[in-house]
């Protein structure tokens, strides 16, 4: 049983460390991709009891370089109970660019924010359709940075964001926690799609044609999922050989607000983590590359007590691996460096986060916003 374990574990390390190089590889030989059109462009939201957050996003959103006769915002407010269908209304009545879309029965359905999505996008005008959440910020060149993207033969552009923390040194531990777990995933993620594998996005930054969308059936393939509007939406590209790509520009990155509590940012990763079985079905190679992760990072302190010496040579050589491919990235997505320095803490204690929000999302013990 031990040597089998032992087998498993040099298997899982080496799966890793083929996607760890794919994955530097992916983003060493970016593309930047430059298109001159300015098509029309449909800039979504959904939006639920987000009262302390759209006034915002929209400000920002209504104060794009892209000409304001290119592209209009639309809000589909899902069944909020506070404030934020009066402020999106404030804004949709002082501004032609910003659309007020309201939302109903959302109890209705298995997966309210897809639905949210899929009736904003019914009533969208865009041939680009551009996606973030209520608690982003973007820069004034978001649309215009994003859209120079979509060559003719581009369907789908995923972006990078990370945590806002303004004064690094007095944030609580677990929001830069959150902030390194967060542009790794993200730096996996763009040299993954680089790289020709699509693997993960995030709907707080990213587009995809219209046309697309409903080539490959809009959601209702992975409707019964309850998160995944943007990973899930991926991989039906990916099937459908529909064409992704990472936009590196800096003026398409953008922040989101950092959770305000720990167990917040626990209930967000174990949302995320929900998905990952389905990829056994969506994207079998994505599934293997996550399971052996899982193994590797979880069993990483186990194994100098099961396998001494062997076991500390495993833990040297993922923490070289590992630290190489987060400094390049951090350069290429302008991360500070006084940030970086905060890798061997995430390093020593990502085992015991991976463990609780892998295990309790296969199970989908997480809550959406009330």
């Amino acid at each position: 049983m031990i040597n089998f374990l032992f087998i498993i574990l040099c298997l899982s390390l080496a799966i890793y460390l083929y996607f760890t190089v794919l994955f530097y590889r992916g983003i060493k030989n970016r593309t930047l991709s430059q298109s001159s059109e300015m098509p029309f462009v449909s800039v979504i939201i959904a939006a639920r009891n987000e009262e302390n957050n759209i006034t915002t996003i929209l400000t920002y959103l209504n104060n794009q370089s892209y000409p304001s006769d290119r592209y209009e915002v639309i809000v589909a407010d899902d069944d909020s109970t506070d404030k934020t269908a009066e402020k999106i209304q404030f804004f949709a009545n002082n501004n032609q660019n910003i659309n007020y879309l309201k939302i109903t029965d959302r109890n209705k359905y298995n997966s309210p924010k897809k639905n949210a999505l899929t009736k904003a996008i019914e009533k969208s005008r865009g041939e680009i359709l551009l996606f973030t959440d209520a608690d982003c910020f973007v820069t004034k060149n978001w649309i215009s940075a994003m859209v120079k993207n979509f060559t003719k033969d581009v369907d789908m552009v995923c972006g990078f964001s990370r945590t806002k923390i303004d004064n690094w040194q007095k944030a609580p531990f677990y929001q830069k926690f959150e902030y390194f777990d967060f542009i790794v995933m993200y730096f996996a993620a763009a040299g993954a799609i680089s790289s020709g594998n699509y693997f993960s996005c995030s709907g707080q930054n990213m587009g995809y044609r219209k046309k697309a969308f409903y080539d490959v059936g809009g959601f209702s393939k992975v409707s019964h999922i309850q998160s995944g509007d943007d990973v899930n939406l991926l991989q039906l590209f990916r099937m459908n050989n529909k064409k992704v790509v990472f936009s590196f520009g800096r003026q398409s990155f953008i922040y989101t607000k950092p959770i305000s509590d720990f167990f917040s940012s626990i209930n967000q990763r174990i949302r995320w983590a929900s998905n990952y079985k389905y990829q056994s079905t969506l994207n079998p190679i994505f599934f293997v590359y996550l399971t052996a992760t899982f193994f590797v990072i979880t069993f990483i302190y186990l194994l100098p007590i099961i396998f001494f010496p062997y076991g500390l040579s495993f833990i040297l050589i993922k923490f070289i691996s590992d630290y190489f491919f987060v400094k390049y990235s951090s350069k290429i997505f302008y991360i500070e460096k006084e940030r970086i320095r905060f890798f061997p803490v995430w390093f020593f204690f990502q085992p015991i986060y991976v463990l609780i929000v892998t295990v309790l999302g296969v199970f989908e013990f997480f809550k959406w916003k009330k």
